[in-house]
């Protein structure tokens, strides 16, 4: 399995630099994307790495460059959105550990549910004014959560591999990721709305012209 947290280089812990991730996406995509790799091949841009490039990198670096440049942009890309997204973060994690039990499951948190379908109404109502608040409601939300996740994986994260496995902290662990998977798509449809909220006061704006 590619350690997504080595290939980027960043620490292998919940909470991540994202900027860091960035900046390590642009560096390998910089010497893998195909289209930089029409006149020179992957082996020359990597003998042509400067002086500076941190060491971890250049670890990256050498194990992408077995690959083609095609293959290695699509590991690239699919760690980089595995590590940014904190759902998908938080189940690599977990898969590093050992941890593989289905989070396909669905939700059984009967408050979680309630508050989601209320959520889910208000959205469908809302204006240019509300969608604000419902979007600064939701980031605390996921904030929430993933201080949770956080702090059930530094106790599996700390624990032996027995213990990382134990019952209780796993189901706890997945309960969680569940709840992130739900608002990182419910996150994608508060950006969907308020796009079409904008585009609707940009067109009535129009007509005051007409």
């Amino acid at each position: 399995m590619v350690n997504y947290f080595e290939l980027m280089n960043v620490p292998q812990h919940y909470q991540i630099d994202i900027a860091k991730l960035q900046q390590t996406l642009r560096q390998l995509q910089s010497k893998f994307h195909p289209d930089n790799n029409l006149d020179a091949s992957v082996a020359e841009q990597t003998l042509s790495l400067s002086a500076n490039t941190d060491g971890s990198l250049r670890e990256s670096i050498a194990k992408l460059s077995s690959l083609k440049p095609e293959q290695a942009s699509a590991i690239i890309n699919e760690a980089y959105n595995t590590l940014k997204n904190p759902d998908s973060r938080a189940s690599h994690l977990l898969a590093l550990k050992g941890i593989s039990q289905s989070i396909n499951q669905p939700i059984r948190d009967l408050d979680f549910l309630d508050d989601a379908m209320s959520f889910r109404i208000d959205l469908d109502d809302a204006d240019s004014q509300s969608i604000t608040l419902l979007s600064k409601k939701l980031t605390e939300w996921l904030n929430n959560y993933q201080l949770a996740f956080d702090e059930v994986y530094q106790k599996i994260d700390n624990s032996d591999a027995a213990e990382a496995n134990d019952d209780a902290l796993t189901k706890q662990a997945i309960d969680i990721i569940q709840k992130l998977q739900f608002l990182v798509k419910l996150q994608a449809d508060v950006a969907k709305t308020t796009d079409e909220l904008a585009q609707q006061n940009f067109d009535n704006d129009d007509d005051l012209y007409v």
